[in-house]
Parts: C-alpha cells; sequence; structure tokens
C-alpha cells in the first residue's frame, strides 16, 4: 500500500467515524405498541401499520425540523400479543432501552393506563385511541406535573362517539325498516373495554327515544351464540346491536340470520369493505360504523386517497382497518408539534400540541382540548337487503346524554 493511499484510507476511516454519531443524532425514535396478534388482532394490527405509513410520509419529504436540524423518524414496533403484561414489558424497553420520544397504543383500555403508569412518569409522549380515557383525562391529571400530562386520547370522548353512532344506526336503518323502530337490544364483549363503551351507547340510543332492556354480556372468546341470540330474540327487538368486538360480531351474525333474531342489525366496528369482500349478504338491513372512517365504501373526500396508499404500503384489509386513523394523523400533529416547539422537550411539545389546528383524514380540523382530547364525526353505512350500501358522517352530540 502506497503512502498516498494509507492517507487517504486514514482519512476515510476518520470521516467515518464523525458521521457515525452525526447521523445517531438526527434520528428520532418513536414507538408502537399493539395487538399484532392474539385475539384483538383485528384492530391491534391496524396500529404500526397507520404510525409506519405516516412516518414514511414525512421522512419521504426530508424529515421533521426541529430547531436548526432535521431528523428521520425511526419507529420501533413491538406485539403486546394482547396480553397485558407484554403491553407493560415492551413499554419498558421502549422508554428505557429504546429511548422513544413518544408511545402510540394500545387498543385496549387496561392496557393503555397500564403503559401509562410507565410512560408518564418518564416523560414520554403516549397516544392512545381508547375513548375510555375520559374517565382519567381530568384538570388534574393533565395540568403541568400531573400524572397524565403526556398522555393524549387520539379519539372522541365516548358519550361523542356513541352518540353519533346511534343516531347515524338509527337514521339509516329506520327508512329500510317497515315499522317504527323503537326498541334496540345491545349485545357486547364481556370485558373492560364492552362493559364501558356499551354503557355509553345504551345511554346514546335512550337518547333517541329507544326502549333498551339489559345488555346481554358474552365471553370473548365465544364461538357459538346460539343461547344468547335466543335470549336478545326473546326480547323482540327491532335492531340487534353488535358492540364493540368486529371478529366476534362477524361469528355472530350469521347465527342471528339463521336464528332470525330481529328485523335489522348494527355491527359496530365492522367495515362495509369486509362486508363486500367477503361476499356477505341479508335478507334484512344490516348497519355497519368505522372508526372512525370506512375504507370499503365512504362519504369523506380523503379516505381514498389515504386507504389507497395504506393498502399500497402492505397493510391487510381488515375488520377495522379504520382503526388506523386513529394514530396516523396523530404522528403528523406530534412533528408539527416539535417544529412549533424547536424542541423534543416533552413539556414545551405538550404546549404546541394544545395549540395546533391540523388538516387531517379524519377532520380538516384537528385539536385537542384542555383536556387532551378530539372531537370529529364517526362514519356510519347500511347495507339493504339488495346489497346496496350507502354511509354518511355523522356528527357527534355537544353535550352528554343526562
Amino acid at each position: 500500500m502506497t503512502t498516498f493511499s494509507r492517507g487517504h484510507l486514514l482519512l476515510a476511516l476518520a470521516a467515518c467515524a464523525l458521521a457515525g454519531p452525526a447521523m445517531a443524532e438526527d434520528t428520532v425514535k418513536i414507538g408502537v405498541v399493539a395487538a399484532e396478534s392474539g385475539s384483538f388482532v383485528s384492530a391491534g394490527h391496524t396500529l404500526p401499520a397507520g404510525v409506519s405509513l405516516a412516518v414514511k410520509e414525512i421522512n419521504d419529504a426530508g424529515g421533521v425540523k426541529v430547531g436548526d436540524k432535521t431528523y428521520k423518524i425511526e419507529l420501533v414496533r413491538r406485539d403486546d400479543r394482547t396480553d397485558i403484561g407484554t403491553a407493560v414489558a415492551a413499554t419498558q424497553e421502549l422508554v428505557r432501552d429504546v429511548g422513544v420520544k413518544a408511545i402510540f397504543g394500545s387498543e385496549s383500555h387496561d392496557f393503555t393506563l397500564a403503559m401509562a403508569k410507565i410512560t408518564q412518569p418518564a416523560k414520554i409522549l403516549h397516544f392512545a385511541g381508547n375513548s375510555t380515557l375520559d374517565t382519567v383525562l381530568t384538570d388534574a391529571s393533565v395540568a403541568p406535573g400531573g400524572e397524565d400530562h403526556y398522555l393524549f386520547q387520539s379519539e372522541p370522548r365516548e358519550f361523542q362517539r356513541s352518540g353519533s353512532t346511534a343516531r347515524g344506526v338509527l337514521s339509516l336503518l329506520q327508512p329500510l325498516v317497515d315499522h317504527p323502530i323503537k326498541k334496540s337490544v345491545i349485545i357486547a364483549g364481556n370485558d373492560a373495554t364492552g362493559q364501558f363503551l356499551s354503557s355509553y351507547y345504551i345511554k346514546a340510543l335512550k337518547a333517541e327515544g329507544q326502549e333498551v332492556p339489559d345488555i346481554i354480556f358474552y365471553p370473548p372468546d365465544t364461538t357459538d351464540f346460539s343461547p344468547i341470540l335466543t335470549r336478545a330474540k326473546s326480547l323482540n327487538p327491532d335492531v340487534v346491536h353488535f358492540w364493540y368486538n368486529g371478529d366476534s360480531t362477524l361469528t355472530a351474525l350469521p347465527q342471528a340470520l339463521e336464528l332470525a333474531v330481529a328485523p335489522s342489525y348494527f355491527l359496530f366496528g365492522v367495515d362495509p369493505g369486509i362486508w363486500k369482500e367477503r361476499g356477505l349478504s341479508a335478507d334484512v338491513p344490516v348497519a355497519m360504523s368505522c372508526v372512525p372512517v370506512c375504507w370499503g365504501e365512504s362519504s369523506n373526500a380523503k379516505a381514498k386517497a389515504y386507504f389507497d396508499a395504506y393498502f399500497a404500503a402492505g397493510a391487510p384489509k381488515g375488520v377495522t382497518s379504520s382503526v388506523s386513523l386513529l394514530y396516523y394523523d396523530y404522528v403528523h400533529m406530534l412533528a408539527e408539534a416539535w417544529t412549533k416547539a424547536g424542541s423534543f422537550d416533552p413539556d414545551k411539545t405538550v404546549e404546541a400540541l394544545l395549540t395546533l389546528r391540523h388538516k387531517g383524514v379524519v377532520s380538516d380540523d384537528l385539536a385537542f382540548n384542555a383536556h387532551h382530547q378530539v372531537t370529529h364525526a364517526t362514519e356510519v353505512c347500511v347495507a339493504d337487503p339488495e346489497g346496496k350500501i350507502s354511509c354518511a358522517m355523522q356528527q357527534p352530540p355537544a353535550d352528554a346524554p343526562m
């Protein structure tokens, strides 16, 4: 080796040594904890897919500018396997070992609260699409120094979502049923989320003038719904509302149709895209709702472009693929907040988030209120007995029902 080439080699090695730390400093890490396997995979697999798409868009556009530097976002994802212990362990790893600045997930209420016990003391921005967070995000908890100051709810408060859903379902079903819809029966999964969500939905239905008997709960792993459906039929319902697990709902519906339980049905969180792709049909009208916007048939102008990109990136077409939107828009909002704050400082980032008004897919005016919550519409669809599907965005009520 000549002296000239040896000198160039030393210069090259020195340049590499300098480049390594500089490149590391130009990357900011965020994490996702979600059920990519287990009983809640239908919603869980959408989280990393939605976040991944947002990260790709931001990085492809050059990254996020913070202060006088531009950073690429690195996504680190962990499967919680629909197990709360695994979710907690994954959160600890992301916070303590990986060094993420923010975490997205999970979709299960008790999982999110357990994760928040780790993220909040560590001052990690935490975004979760749990409307159940309405019970914990209070004036005191979100205040500076409060136990949930860095926790954000990326879905409307449950009285809003239940209210818009109930109103949309009844308004779409009534023209297709040959008598007034007066009695609604709710069948729900018997877990913390099912109990919480259905308690609000029953109030929303009553606010719309419905007679609602006690909720009929089923164990989350139920496959034979015959006894539950027979009980529901004995109540002479005008509508049976399946709430809230889309996979369980699609197991129960064919059994309900065979038993002729009701003259109409509502499937919470089942996208009309799945209805069409699986060739489903019914001799009575069936309403469906999306969380928050449908991918298979939407009245939202921005939805088609979003879902075209979402599925083109490799995301599966699932029962609740639209849940991805409870996370996608907020990655963009987080990047905007970092830019506005000019810092990754969590307190400055929170301040910036609370002043942003983001033009997203779910809303042209997406903003967090003082309790770190958002408000936006819910899309509801109906398939008539001939198979025609129509959809409408339903705005949430301003106030909770009494």
